[in-house]
């Protein structure tokens, strides 16, 4: 179903990863998601149920408030940046970190979790059938569970959380099946550490909370949130020396991510000492964004401790934004894509076309994100609707073009489907085109022109068969 640039198509978009904001296999936010996961990379709304019971919807999920997210001393595994991308069309899952230890003074008086990315690098659609651990009966838990089967499409990923309680000490795995014909079921290696007793001689790094749930924040604005780094250590100094972004698979945190008062490094502080970190949060993109900061200490047992963060941007009421160009269908299971050229533009440029791999070029003045475009949902099983927005266009005229990417989804038979556009300005609808039919795959519809900021729309209603050699993908791996 889907073209090599796609199978090389990747979120983080970031977590689950990037981003990719939606439910598509096209992408829509490069960045990755909410409430202390992501619960879903791909945009999706189905509710997760934490294996303690509750249900909620998965943009405003909260674990429980008594968690706190485990660093880890730095055992990670980074593993996938030797995984390459399935070239068979099959699907193909990952998972990032591969293990992780979870460090802990103890006795240990509060629950510990940590996040788990889980991504399709394949090229067909990635089922994830069943969640579990081996042993069953373990130190480690789920804390939100997705319904079971939940599909992600080739480029996509979705976050889940493990908590630890202090037990046996034994080490267990969480199992991730899938229909991968090449790994059915996918490991992560689970195991626990004690570090210290209450009362450590050695330095002794402390981060709470080191998990950061920003929830939802609108384009345009930000939220702060606080955590401290604690020497818990009874006589040793500790020693910062670096913060730095995660870098892996999935690609970089996000810069919507910042921490506002960054120390002067080496940062010392004295046993019993405490800094409090400002982290910020401010989205470029609507959709899911997260990753962690990685804190270097001289704590001999976790030199490397790690504060998770996650947000879903949001984005601005439509009355705030200057152009938003809607696209529906009335097919199911079909993908069809909208691409918004800037003046002078061209169709799959990665510099000049908005669109599932290009969510939000860089138009206009540079860091000004209001004269940028941003796609805020590419939905990729049927009827949209999708979404670009410019919140202040620059002067020119921009071209609108509609692409049917898939005719079918998930094994379904090829079909066509009928297309309709809106356009609207502050929330005021100023244009309507279609319905227009779209008989198959690569039909391609030349939708309008607009001028800005006359507001001035120029049908053109053409449509033609795209060739293959003009497809094209801005995504690129972070790993040669």
């Amino acid at each position: 179903m889907r073209s090599f640039n796609r199978i090389c198509a990747l979120a983080f978009c970031a977590a689950a990863i990037a981003a990719c904001s939606d439910d598509s296999s096209s992408g829509g936010s490069a960045s990755n998601a909410d409430a202390g996961w992501l619960p879903l990379a791909d945009g999706g709304t189905a509710p997760f149920t934490d294996t303690q019971g509750a249900t909620t919807a998965d943009s405003t999920v909260t674990p429980d408030v008594n968690l706190v997210s485990d660093a880890g001393p730095g055992w990670d595994v980074p593993s996938l940046a030797d995984t390459p991308a399935s070239t068979t069309g099959d699907p193909s899952a990952v998972v990032d970190p591969e293990s992780h230890i979870f460090s802990y003074i103890s006795p240990l008086s509060q629950v510990l979790t940590r996040q788990f990315t889980i991504a399709n690098v394949g090229g067909e659609v990635l089922q994830i059938t069943d969640l579990t651990f081996e042993p069953a009966d373990s130190d480690f838990s789920l804390v939100l569970v997705p319904p079971m089967p939940k599909d992600l499409a080739p480029g996509k990923s979705t976050m889940v959380h493990v908590r630890f309680q202090e037990g046996t000490g034994a080490p267990a795995a969480l199992q991730v099946h899938t229909n991968d014909p090449l790994r059915p079921i996918v490991e992560i290696a689970l195991e626990s550490h004690i570090k210290a007793t209450v009362a450590s001689p050695d330095p002794c790094a402390d981060l709470n909370p080191s998990q950061l749930n920003f929830g939802e924040v609108v384009r345009g604005q930000s939220k702060v949130m606080q955590t401290t780094l604690t020497n818990c250590s009874g006589t040793a100094p500790l020693s910062l020396t670096d913060i730095v972004r995660s870098q892996s698979f999935f690609g970089t945190l996000s810069d919507e991510f910042q921490i506002d008062n960054m120390p002067a490094f080496p940062e010392t502080l004295l046993p019993g000492a405490a800094l409090v970190l400002d982290v910020s949060y401010t989205p470029k993109l609507a959709g899911p964004d997260g990753g962690y900061f990685e804190l270097h200490t001289d704590d001999p047992a976790e030199p490397k401790v790690v504060l998770d963060v996650s947000a879903v941007g949001l984005e601005p009421p439509p009355e705030e934004i200057g152009l938003t160009i809607k696209l529906t269908w009335d097919e199911d299971e079909t993908d069809v894509d909208s691409h918004l050229i800037a003046p002078g533009g061209d169709f799959f440029s990665c510099e000049t076309d908005c669109f599932y791999s290009n969510p939000s070029p860089e138009w206009g003045l540079p860091d000004n994100w209001l004269d940028d475009p941003f796609l805020d949902v590419d939905d990729v099983d049927g009827y949209g609707p999708e979404h670009i927005n410019i919140s202040e266009p620059v002067i020119g005229t921009y071209t609108y073009v509609v692409h049917y990417f898939d005719d079918t989804y998930l094994g379904s038979g090829s079909s066509g489907t009928n297309a309709t556009v809106e356009v609207l300005s502050y929330g005021q609808v100023i244009a309507t085109f279609g319905p227009t039919y779209l008989d198959k795959t690569d039909r391609t519809w030349d939708v309008f022109t607009i001028h800005w900021p006359t507001k001035s729309v120029v049908p053109i209603d053409t449509t033609w068969m795209v060739p293959p050699s003009q497809l094209n993908t801005c995504f690129s791996w972070p790993f040669p």
